[in-house]
């Protein structure tokens, strides 16, 4: 027990993983405001009227009902630009949570990685409110006052729960598939790859199906399930290899997913939930400031 209090007393948290994944989670909404028109997003009259304005009311301060849709736009854009900055973080979290709740309470169609992102966005808000520091891109300088010791213990145990959001979304994903006998079957994959509305660019679409035509089908469906399950379970790993390995494939599937689905603000939704859950020693920033010079 002493042990693990001595651990969670030097472990710095508060490193620049966090603002590159809240950075990640800023861009897939920046994205998705910029390359779609804000008046279809939230227009409330699209499909049944009660149902859409029902969506449209669950959070009375969203940017989308205290402003036109254009202004809103811009507004949260410029918030959402500032959270890269790093600077005020205090302040930043708040904002950038706003955000991602309007965009979650006001649209009318919301993926899984608007919902993920606000999530995580509210997560993070006790977080930023006790960084010390004025840019999150700064390293934190070590302190070893009581205060500043109780403080990392606290949010060393808080950042785990965290850490559980994101596994049960994994678990919740590789179960799913599970109760579905068409990937038990291994068919799901032709069928998604060739939906007229989320399936995969007809540039690519003849190389996956001789994939999903071929008896390699029912095992890439498998091994789709194993890797869920499989970063599920990364919850309780220690390893630093076998984190670092979890987390390129899980970087290398959502790419994946993006390349053959169109899905880019899920996928960069799910690249800062990676960098929180699986970058316990802030490697990608190390890797991303020693080649390109953050």
């Amino acid at each position: 027990m002493r042990d693990t209090i001595n651990y969670l007393e030097k472990n710095l948290i508060f490193n620049q993983k966090i603002i590159l994944a809240r950075s990640f989670l800023a861009l897939g909404t920046i994205l998705l405001l910029l390359f779609n028109d804000s008046y279809e997003l939230s227009n409330t009259n699209i499909g049944l009227l009660a149902d859409m304005e029902r969506m449209g009311s669950n959070f009375t301060f969203s940017l989308f009902s205290l402003f036109i849709p254009p202004i809103a736009k811009i507004i949260s854009i410029f918030i959402l630009l500032f959270v890269f900055t790093g600077y005020l973080p205090q302040l930043s979290s708040f904002l950038q949570s706003w955000v991602h709740l309007s965009v979650c309470n006001s649209f009318v169609i919301v993926e899984g990685g608007d919902q993920l992102a606000s999530n995580l966005s509210l997560l993070l808000i006790p977080v930023c409110l006790f960084d010390r520091r004025i840019n999150q891109w700064n390293k934190e300088k070590l302190n070893t006052s009581l205060f500043f010791k109780n403080r990392n213990i606290f949010f060393g145990v808080y950042f785990f729960l965290i850490r559980l959001q994101v596994a049960v979304v994994y678990l919740h994903a590789g179960v799913g598939k599970l109760q579905k006998e068409d990937w038990r079957d291994g068919t799901s994959l032709y069928y998604w790859f060739n939906n007229n509305i989320f399936g995969a660019p007809d540039i690519i679409l003849k190389f996956l199906n001789v994939l999903t035509l071929s008896s390699f089908s029912p095992i890439i469906s498998w091994l789709i399930i194993f890797l869920e399950i499989g970063l599920f379970a990364c919850i309780l790993a220690t390893n630093k290899k076998i984190l670092l390995f979890l987390l390129f494939l899980g970087l290398l599937f959502h790419f994946s997913i993006f390349i053959i689905h169109g899905l880019m603000s899920f996928m960069f939704s799910m690249v800062g939930a990676l960098i929180l859950y699986l970058d316990r020693n802030n490697h990608i920033y190390n890797y991303l400031a020693k080649n390109i010079k953050l």
